[in-house]
């Protein structure tokens, strides 16, 4: 850390607001457009919306038939009309027979995104076709107000907004308001809990993405102790902070080197959560930990990186903001289940103390590591977090999240993120988690013969070895730090965190927030089936 250095944030940033969603039974009057969700290859308009369709002489179905309708999961067809809600907002749901949470999320978030380019203030969506659905499996509508919520995301608060009238280019899409319009009956409640968990959920995914989105100038590690703080405070976590003096103390080597050539020094932060009622037989439960890689800024440092793309480093704490947005929705549903969030932040800049390719760090564990690249830096601060909260927490489960190699991107694109991990029975419960949640993994193998990639002549291991297996090999260095009787994953979304293109309920250039959804659901559903003492080498 350089002393003389003052590294402050230029501005503070005001938080954002969820969409409003209302369950109702009959369309609002206001309402700027009405929309209907639909499956492709349908021969006929279901029966609840008949009466839709006799309104609106006939509009709905004959958008259907001829319009530019394809029923196509994320499709959004818009249709004028002449009624008082101007538009029709036809959205695909894909094949009935297949239908799941996913594609349901998916169009939500379709609609909604075509809501804000459109500027509309209100929309009534009929789901009386869906409603048996509904009453079935309430989840399904939890994942429809999810994805109207991830829809409603836009990183703007650097746009300025335009005063000149008639010229609204660059001023920020209006938040619309989303009437559901069912016929509700006896599951009223369940309907209006579903509702408000996901847009709970939706929302701390979004506030995931807020952060992440933020330039380096704005985010440093400094700035995110504050965020911390501030989170623990609003949601009734408990926050410590091990900084960079504590850090030495501890011998926290890796965290240290990745963090020396930066101004903002490093640090490790630390929410706890303590289910506010727990039943007796659960109170000796471990906690699950969550460890994100939270590196503000990444220039690759001495390895520097090249400088086209450079600018998207800023994503390099996606990680540890999925893990921020995690903790944030566990706290708001109240989940029964201890939980830690540990988040490693540092900034890998290049300065005249910035560490060096041949270094050889000691990290917390003891263990020397052999610095053969200094871009290989997450590893280094998810090593010493994860081993630390190992120590200290002895948890039934460990899972860490991190933009960690660009070889993963290779591999599986955007689509999927890699998983890694000591027990077949965990990965198995995330796969499925990430099913529901459309936060998909594809599992890769920690075979030992990958260990070679790793062999240092001067330490007990190196940090990056030779292109081959370039995610696996960060799989490898993690696990040397995980004591083998904890269950463990390793989650590497480097290609899933920040997509360039434009794909599903993401906008565009911006951060997906993936892990937050994906973490939620396998503590809701799913926690529990790595407890078998099975486990994958």
């Amino acid at each position: 850390m350089n002393p003389s250095s003052q590294y402050q944030p230029v501005v503070n940033l005001p938080a954002i607001k969820p969409p409003q969603i209302q369950l109702q039974q009959q369309r609002p009057a206001g309402s700027s457009a009405i929309a209907v969700l639909l499956p492709t290859k349908t021969t006929q308009l279901p029966e609840a919306l008949r009466g839709l369709n006799a309104e609106l002489n006939g509009a709905l179905e004959l958008a259907r038939q001829h319009g530019d309708f394809k029923g196509r999961p994320g499709d959004v067809a818009v249709c004028p009309l002449d009624h008082p809600s101007r538009r029709l907002l036809l959205g695909g749901l894909g094949q009935s027979e297949s239908l799941d949470a996913d594609q349901i999320r998916w169009t939500a978030a379709s609609i909604a995104r075509k809501a804000r380019q459109l500027r509309l203030r209100g929309v009534s969506i009929y789901l009386q076709s869906m409603e048996s659905i509904f009453v079935s499996n309430p989840q399904l509508l939890e994942a429809l107000a999810e994805g109207l919520t991830l829809g409603c995301f836009e990183y703007t608060p650097f746009k300025a907004a335009e005063k000149e009238a008639g010229d609204v280019k660059a001023t920020p899409a209006t938040m619309p308001t989303f009437h559901l319009i069912l016929t509700t009956g006896k599951r009223h409640t369940l309907f209006h809990q579903a509702i408000a968990t996901g847009t709970t959920i939706a929302q701390s995914a979004n506030y995931a993405r807020y952060l992440a989105c933020h330039p380096g100038n704005v985010v440093n590690p400094a700035t995110l102790v504050r965020e911390a703080r501030a989170l623990a405070r609003n949601t009734g976590l408990r926050v410590e902070i091990i900084d960079h003096n504590k850090a030495v103390a501890l011998g926290m080597g890796g965290l240290l080197s990745v963090g020396q050539g930066s101004a903002s020094p490093p640090a490790l932060i630390l929410l706890e959560y303590k289910p506010p009622s727990i039943p007796r037989a659960g109170r000796s439960a471990k906690p699950v930990v969550l460890v994100g890689k939270a590196v503000t800024f990444d220039t690759g440092g001495i390895s520097i990186k090249p400088a086209p793309d450079m600018g998207l480093m800023k994503f390099d704490k996606c990680g540890g903001m999925a893990v921020l947005g995690a903790m944030k929705a566990i706290a708001a549903l109240q989940l029964p289940i201890p939980v830690i969030g540990a988040i490693p932040t540092a900034e890998n800049s290049v300065d005249a103390l910035a560490y060096r390719p041949g270094d050889i760090i000691r990290m917390y564990n003891g263990k020397t590591v052999e610095v053969t690249n200094t871009d290989a830096e997450g590893r280094l601060i998810l090593a010493d977090a994860v081993n630390y909260v190992c120590r200290r927490y002895h948890p039934g489960a460990v899972i860490d999240l991190a933009t960690l190699t660009g070889g993963v991107i290779v591999a599986l694109g955007s689509v999927y993120a890699g998983l890694m991990s000591n027990r077949q029975t965990l990965a198995q419960a995330l796969q499925s988690a990430g099913t529901y949640s459309g936060e998909w993994l594809w599992p890769l193998p920690l075979h030992d013969r990958y260990a070679t990639l790793l062999e240092s002549p001067h330490a007990d291991i190196a940090n990056s070895g030779p292109r081959e297996a370039h995610p696996i090999q960060g799989g490898m260095f993690l696990r040397h730090f995980v004591p083998a009787k904890i269950p463990w994953a390793h989650l590497d979304i480097a290609g899933t965190s920040h997509p360039k293109k434009d794909d599903r309920y993401l906008v565009g250039k911006s951060a997906s927030g993936f892990g937050v959804r994906l973490l939620v659901e396998y503590l809701r559903h799913h926690h529990g089936q790595e407890q078998t003492p099975e486990s994958q080498r």
